[in-house]
């Protein structure tokens, strides 16, 4: 059986070069979810010794490799990976985009426990108080 892989975990991994012009942490990609939107996952793998394995997205057949690694470590883990609604490419990329100028995973991880999302924070609630026709009339 082959060994289990998992995204790049910062409180053990380094950053490696695995040919894409430098040390990475992960190589994101957007692909349609199993749930039918459109999930953002990594295409660097990595195994328990901390060594990258990279399914280049532009290789026949590492996609659907990367797709299957990351619907695994969901029902391994119960972690989620980021997700957004059908055909939203546009706002995954940009996730992406931004989650690499960020660093991507030297200090965050990609996947979350279910309840958590990584996308939004809940905006703080504010008491708002209703204007009484006194408060407009001044």
């Amino acid at each position: 059986m082959a060994e289990k892989l998992r995204p790049f975990d910062y409180k053990k991994d380094t950053p490696k070069d695995v040919g894409l012009g430098g040390p990475s942490t992960e190589y994101l990609i957007t692909l349609d979810s199993p749930d039918g939107g459109v999930w953002v996952i990594p295409s660097i793998w990595w195994d328990k010794k901390g060594k990258p394995t990279l399914l280049d997205p532009k290789v026949e057949g590492n996609q659907k490799k990367a797709f299957d690694l990351a619907k695994q470590y969901e029902k391994d883990t119960g972690k989620k990976f980021p997700r957004y609604d059908k055909g939203a490419y546009g706002q995954a990329d940009n996730f992406a985009i931004k989650r690499s100028h960020e660093g991507g995973a030297s200090s965050s991880y990609l996947a979350a426990p279910k309840n958590k999302s990584l996308l939004t924070e809940k905006a703080p609630e504010v008491e708002v108080k209703k204007p009484t026709l006194f408060d407009m009339l001044k």
